[in-house]
């Protein structure tokens, strides 16, 4: 029973100490139909592949109410994927994967400062939510990957 109760605990203390729990309180989130997400912190930036959710820190996104928020995004482009964003769509690698440019004018921000055509640099992502108005690098650019806390995996 001891040797039990001890590796319980182990187990227990490992858990708390590799995953959090992430929890989308906004009213409309960004990604469709989730709401409570695990994350496994001890996954890093080199193991996020194209697709893969992503938790990570929101520094220099321009808004300062989200400044050092958690935020959760889907890793649309890695380094070396081309990124276009256009008036109506936003493109990785040929692919259209969002729509306009919703936020653009809550944000105070002309759309056509916010277009490009240009590669995920190195060590950074390419961050996008799975709706029209989701707060992601449409607006704020490419996510350094120094700012990714680790993989997300959508609960509820």
């Amino acid at each position: 029973m001891g040797l039990g109760l001890v590796l319980v605990l182990g187990l227990g203390l490992y858990g708390a100490h590799r995953y959090r729990l992430g929890f989308d309180l906004q009213d409309h989130g960004c990604l469709d139909g989730s709401r409570i997400f695990l994350i496994d912190t001890f996954a890093g930036p080199e193991d996020v592949m194209q697709g893969d959710l992503v938790a990570f820190r929101a520094l220099g996104v321009g808004v300062p109410v989200f400044e050092g928020q958690l935020f959760i995004k889907r890793a649309a482009g890695v380094p070396g994927d081309w990124v276009t964003v256009t008036l109506t769509h936003t493109w990785i690698n040929g692919l259209r994967l969002a729509d306009g440019l919703a936020l653009a004018s809550a944000l105070a921000r002309d759309p056509a400062t916010l277009l490009r055509h240009e590669r995920v640099p190195v060590e950074h992502f390419w961050m996008l939510g799975e709706t029209p108005d989701s707060f992601d690098s449409r607006y704020w650019g490419f996510l350094p990957q120094s700012q990714v806390v680790g993989k997300a995996y959508a609960l509820f």
